[in-house]
């Protein structure tokens, strides 16, 4: 396989551009509901945190593709990699189906549970009703992104989430303030957006199947195979928890913003979208690494990939400090573009000061994770993510920043103190080597 000779460079880079564009997006959709109404921002970050609860769900088998794949390339088997990626597409897509019944039939009684306020409301749940329709083709772009990646093209999914994102603000533009002959549509302008950008997406990624991978389109021609989609779920199932209860918990957190006030949410949401370019960095360099790391797995290579993760882990931890410090410092005038309200500017360069703690917690986790993750060592990360999340980063977030009424900064301590925990226990499990042996196909 000359894919394997692919450098953390070579993989990483295209994986950050198409992380930018979707950071790109959500930014500018931050930027034109700001300029429609600050409203708009909090209904569509209500209905877009919830929105990506249920898509950590379509991650069962996503992940799983692409760590499957990786494994049976890394052992020079083609035939089984391919046929994994096929039986990972198909199942996703049928798990989307069932999630998009649950949103349509419930999603009223979900914003009611995480105290969404009266006025955002009927938007919010707009939104998500609309977004959710769009899971059906999300699921297979997002399983086939993976196998992409781990057969060595991450190109192709960057032209892909490139061509999704321009699309996608286009219609943001013309849709939420009523551009030319399109109607103003506000917060379900934006939602129709999104769900015709990822139809598209869907069209483009069947055609790049067949290009480069040469594999005909699932829904044509599939044979279920247990035997790939046992082992997808294998990866799969542990690593979507870990992120369900990640984002489990972020709903919760999203629930004492609610109580807090829209101020305080709404100054949440531009913190997250100013992080954004320190999270892809990670996010990016992780995915380039767990690639090498399945390669190196399959190959039973197991001291070439303890290497490989230490070293990029140097390299995070470098930009990471650099970065969110850079951020901090330029805070005020960042702040500035999305908004001229004194009280969220203030609480926004607070927590971005803490969000340099949190952001070098949060590396440690995305690299060590995945890489563990990349040689099939998935239950260790949920066990410590369901003991830290549950009781360390919601429980000192509502202590701090609900019941001592420290807002915003109580809230990203609690989200830092979680990040630093989990950081340094999947740290010391990566040096112990407990990993090793784990793998999940045959060598």
């Amino acid at each position: 396989m000359e894919k394997k000779k692919s450098s953390l460079f070579s993989l990483s880079w295209p994986i950050y551009v198409e992380l930018l564009f979707i950071m790109f997006l959500g930014v500018a959709d931050t930027l034109m509901l700001s300029q429609y109404s600050d409203l708009s921002v909090a209904a569509v970050g209500n209905g877009k945190e919830v929105s990506r609860l249920f898509i950590v769900i379509l991650n069962v088998a996503s992940v799983g593709v692409g760590v499957v794949v990786s494994q049976y390339l890394g052992a020079n088997d083609l035939a089984q990699a391919k046929k994994a990626m096929k039986t990972g597409i198909f199942g996703n897509v049928l798990v989307a189906f069932i999630l998009v019944l649950i949103i349509q039939f419930f999603g009223s009684t979900i914003f009611r549970l995480i105290n969404t306020g009266p006025e955002i409301f009927n938007d919010s749940l707009l939104y998500l009703r609309v977004v959710s329709l769009g899971f059906l083709f999300l699921a297979a772009t997002q399983a086939a992104g993976f196998g992409f990646k781990a057969f060595g093209h991450p190109k192709v999914v960057m032209y892909i989430v490139a061509a999704m994102n321009i699309l996608n603000v286009l219609l943001n533009y013309l849709l939420i303030f009523g551009v030319g002959p399109f109607p103003e549509l506000g917060v379900a302008g934006a939602a129709y957006a999104t769900f015709a950008s990822k139809a598209f997406a869907f069209f483009v990624t069947l055609f790049y199947l067949w290009r480069y991978l040469k594999i005909v389109p699932f829904f044509l021609r599939f044979k279920p195979l247990k035997k790939y989609y046992l082992k997808i779920m294998k990866i799969g199932l542990p690593s979507a928890g870990e992120h369900f209860v990640h984002r489990f918990s972020l709903v919760v957190i999203l629930g004492f913003l609610n109580t807090i006030g829209t101020s305080a949410l709404t100054a949440h949401i531009y913190v997250q979208n100013m992080m954004m370019p320190v999270v892809i960095f990670s996010l990016a360099v992780a995915q380039g690494n767990q690639v090498i790391i399945g390669w190196n797995v399959g190959a039973r290579d197991f001291d070439n990939a303890h290497t490989q993760t230490l070293q990029t882990l140097r390299i995070a931890i470098v930009f990471v400090l650099v970065a969110s410090t850079a951020m901090f410092l330029n805070s005020h005038r960042i702040l500035g573009v999305f908004t001229d309200n004194p009280e969220v500017i203030q609480m926004g360069r607070r927590a971005l000061f803490i969000g340099i703690f949190l952001e070098v917690g949060r590396m440690s986790n995305i690299v060590v994770i995945h890489a563990l993750r990349a040689a099939g060592d998935v239950i260790f990360p949920v066990v410590i993510a369901m003991f830290s999340m549950l009781s360390i980063m919601i429980g000192v977030s509502y202590v701090l920043g609900v019941r001592w009424e420290l807002g915003l900064v109580g809230i990203f301590i609690g989200l830092a103190s979680d990040e630093l925990i989990r950081g340094t226990l999947v740290f010391i499990r990566w040096i112990k080597g407990s990993w090793r042996g784990k793998a999940v196909v045959e060598g």
